[in-house]
C-alpha cells in the first residue's frame, strides 16, 4: 500500500515558488529553511512520481493494453528495472500474472478495478468466500486517509474510545468493527 512521505522539495520548486512571489504585485519570499538544508537535503529537480512509487498498478495497466515488453518500453521517464521486476513479480504472486508474464482472466478483472491490485483480487475472492460485504467495508476504508481522529490535546481519551474497536484479529477487523458500529 502506498504511503504519503514528507519529503523536501527540490531545488528548482524552491526557485519556482519564490519566483512566485511579487509576480503580480509586490512581495517577499521568506525561505524557512537553511543554505546547508537547500545545498545538502533537496534534489536539484524533482524525482519522477513512476521513478519513486509501486508500479504494480501501472504494470497491470500496460498489460490490459497489451503492452508485455515492458523493459524496451518508451516511458517518458523510465523507471527503474527493479521497479518494474518488483512489480511484475507481485503481479505473478497474486495470479494476475502467469509464468511467461502474460496477463491472466484474473488479471483481466483485476485491472477492472480502480484499486491497487492487492486490493483488487481481495474483492474478486471475497465472492468466492461470501464475504463481499465485510471486505468491501474494509478496501473502502483501508483506501482512504486514517479514519481515527486523534487531536494533540485529547491523545489519551482518543486512544480509549479506539480500544472499545479493537479486535485480536488485527487492523482490517477493527475498521469493519468501527464501520459496523457506525
Amino acid at each position: 500500500m502506498d504511503s504519503l512521505v514528507v519529503t523536501p522539495i527540490s531545488q528548482a520548486a524552491a526557485k519556482q515558488r519564490a519566483g512566485r512571489a511579487g509576480r503580480t504585485g509586490p512581495g517577499k519570499a521568506y525561505r524557512l529553511y537553511t543554505e546547508r538544508a537547500y545545498r545538502d537535503e533537496m534534489l536539484p529537480t524533482p524525482v519522477p512520481e513512476i521513478q519513486r512509487t509501486n508500479l504494480a498498478t501501472t504494470v497491470l495497466q500496460l498489460k490490459t493494453m497489451g503492452i508485455n515488453d515492458l523493459l524496451h518500453f518508451d516511458f517518458m521517464d523510465a523507471p527503474p528495472v527493479e521497479s518494474l521486476v518488483m512489480a511484475l513479480e507481485q503481479l505473478h504472486s497474486l495470479s494476475a500474472l502467469d509464468n511467461e508474464g502474460l496477463l491472466t482472466r484474473l488479471g483481466r478483472r483485476m485491472a477492472e478495478f480502480p484499486l491497487e491490485p492487492n486490493l483488487s483480487k481481495l474483492l474478486i475472492m471475497s465472492v468466492a468466500l461470501n464475504c463481499s460485504d465485510e471486505v468491501l467495508t474494509i478496501v473502502s476504508m483501508i483506501s482512504v486517509q486514517n479514519v481515527f481522529y486523534r487531536p494533540k490535546d485529547k491523545q489519551a481519551l482518543a486512544d480509549q474510545k479506539k480500544a472499545k474497536f479493537n479486535q485480536i484479529e488485527g487492523d482490517h477487523l477493527t475498521l469493519l468493527a468501527v464501520y459496523n458500529s457506525w
